[in-house]
């Protein structure tokens, strides 16, 4: 069984390597883009408070759902890399 156990574990390092690279890079890419993320949020608060004070219910449906497709982006990095770390976890603890 032990024998087994390490065989598999020597079978699934390609996996820990991509893993690992995914995780990387998605967290690399957050710390690249984070000023210009929050900006960017900033620019949409900003904009829905505009627009609920000139009464432009279009514009402020539109940039709700601009904020809400930036949080749903970083969500879904954030998510992803607990995926890998959970992954690595389990891979490593065979």
């Amino acid at each position: 069984m032990f024998i087994i156990r390490k065989l598999f574990k020597l079978m699934l390092l390609p996996v820990v390597f991509v893993l690992f690279f995914i995780k990387w890079l998605l967290s690399t890419s957050l710390k690249l883009t984070e000023s210009i993320v929050g900006l960017l949020t900033i620019i949409v608060g900003a904009g829905i408070v505009y627009y609920l004070v000139c009464k432009r219910w279009s514009d402020v449906f539109l940039m709700s759902l601009i904020f809400a497709a930036i949080m749903v982006v970083l969500l879904a990095v954030i998510t992803i890399q607990d995926w890998c770390d959970v992954l690595i976890e389990k891979i490593g603890a065979l």
